[in-house]
């Protein structure tokens, strides 16, 4: 299992240029993840991480770790506080930037090809992926520059002049919900003592459409769902609060507060979360919210399919049937 903490992780050269200035990690390509992309950065007041801007084809969330980062979004400029959570949506709604004080992840999922806007300096970002090509991977130009489809191709005739990239002045509104102090509920299923938590679907809050969230609070002496792994969806475990117990394929390991892992698609991602501690813990389960998707309860040889977002399941032993079996009607 690899795992990090995002409160003293180690973090790259700083950045700079003008008002913009950081210091980063990638943390994916760290914790072995194959889908969700996350960076980690921390800002000093009053300087921004990156331009203004907002992408097609990626869903972005933002976490703050600690500190008094300001978001800059479609509604102005509002300061958040540690372990708020905020969901930048594909397109022109998810415009945003973020400046210091303090320390942040932007977890990502959507991937190349995707397009990157910047309405600021009206300038446009391509990301086809990894081609191969060098220079090809990220391209960066004004619109100004903006050339007809046939541009070179038996014709030198200009293109009209495009229209300047301005993201609309009014757009949804994007809440903040607070990881730490976000109301809990208990389950509507009878749980045994033992399997007994509390949780929040954060995703929903938030206009998540891509990734999903689960926020779980823990009782001393209480667990998360049995040990299972997951076919078809990474999920990445952030402990909030607490010391709890995190049974893995590997083995057993006590996480902290800021500790992150990523539980990958299939055995090698098997999990159980508990809390053998005398405090209470709270853990954010972030994923992938592919549909559908199958558990695998490992040691009850058991499956539960995953047939829509709101989470509706269908649960069946892996001893119970043949493939022939009812097969004649």
């Amino acid at each position: 299992m690899r795992r990090l903490n995002l409160l003293d992780h180690e973090l790259g050269e700083p950045t700079e240029h003008g008002t913009f200035a950081n210091r980063g990690a990638r943390l994916g390509p760290e914790l072995g993840a194959a889908r969700i992309g996350a960076g980690l950065y921390e800002m000093e007041a009053g300087r921004w991480v990156w331009p203004h801007h907002y992408h097609h084809g990626i869903e972005e969330w933002l976490y703050v770790v600690e500190g008094s980062p300001v978001v800059r979004d479609l509604h102005g400029e509002r300061t958040l506080a540690a372990h708020d959570f905020v969901c930048f949506p594909s397109g022109y709604a998810g415009a945003h930037s973020v400046a210091g004080p303090g320390r942040i992840v932007i977890f990502s999922l959507g991937g190349s090809p995707s397009i990157c806007v910047y309405p600021d300096s009206d300038k446009v970002g391509t990301r086809p992926g990894d081609t191969g090509v060098p220079g090809l991977d990220n391209l960066n130009f004004r619109r100004s520059d903006a050339v007809g489809y046939w541009f070179g191709e038996g014709s030198d005739e200009p293109a009209a002049a495009p229209s300047p990239v301005v993201a609309p002045a009014e757009g949804p509104y994007l809440p903040a919900y607070n990881a730490l102090t976000v109301e809990v509920r208990e389950s509507d299923m009878e749980q045994p003592d033992g399997f007994q938590r509390r949780v929040r679907r954060l995703g929903k809050l938030l206009g998540g459409e891509r990734m999903a969230a689960t926020i779980c609070e823990l009782d001393p002496g209480q667990g998360g769902a049995p040990y299972h792994c997951e076919h078809g969806r990474e999920e990445w475990l952030l402990v909030v609060a607490g010391t709890p117990t995190l049974r893995h394929a590997d083995g057993e390991d006590v996480l902290a507060p800021g500790d992150l892992v990523c539980l990958p698609d299939g055995p090698q991602g098997a999990r159980r979360v508990s809390n053998a501690s005398d405090a209470v813990a709270r853990v954010v389960f972030l994923s992938t919210d592919d549909v559908p998707s199958v558990r695998e309860y490992i040691d009850k040889r058991m499956m539960a399919v995953r047939y829509s977002r709101d989470h509706d399941w269908i649960e069946f032993s892996l001893l119970s049937l043949g493939y022939w079996e009812g097969g004649l009607v």
